[in-house]
């Protein structure tokens, strides 16, 4: 178990992932109409939506998937040393990949607190999700700066002349 430390970065990112997960089951929006019957019909009342619910994958569910493989990724690397991962994926190192996915996850899920829901409640889970998705970007951060800098390549050696340089004095 000595082998299997894990940054600060790293344990950010793993129970940021873990608490959007969790909190992605949990009722986030509510919708409230007055309740009346008519006939023996009810009508109104509320509906509570997660993030699974439909209507609500690509602003609310996406934020947490990208919590999840954050979260997976952070965890595989630590928890499963024999598996090998590629350094990069599509010219991008893991970090930068980290970093772009921390920064959409926490601006989709500004963009749902933000945007209009006109008659519907935004209760307390969305600013958990949200506030579990800033330390995504947070400890992505942390990585591009606890990430040591690769040494300086030494300078190429020199090119050798092709011919012997001519002495710009005539010999005797």
């Amino acid at each position: 178990m000595d082998k299997l430390k894990l940054s600060t970065a790293n344990i950010v990112i793993l129970v940021a992932g873990v608490v959007m997960l969790i909190a992605s089951f949990l009722a986030f929006l509510k919708i409230s109409s007055p309740s009346f019957s008519i006939g023996g019909q009810h009508f109104g009342g509320s509906i509570s939506r997660n993030a699974w619910s439909s209507g609500n994958f690509l602003i609310a569910t996406i934020p947490v998937l990208i919590g999840i493989v954050m979260a997976a990724h952070v965890a595989v690397v630590a928890f499963a040393p024999q598996v090998k991962l590629p350094e990069t994926v599509l010219g991008l190192t893991w970090t930068q990949i980290h970093l772009i996915l921390g920064f959409q996850a926490t601006i989709m899920m500004l963009a749902f607190l933000i945007r209009s829901t006109c008659g519907v409640d935004k209760v307390i889970v969305l600013f958990i999700m949200l506030l579990a998705s800033i330390p995504l970007l947070a400890g992505d951060v942390l990585r591009t700066h606890s990430t040591p800098n690769p040494p300086p390549r030494p300078p190429p050696p020199p090119t050798p002349l092709p011919h012997p340089p001519r002495s710009p004095l005539p010999t005797l």
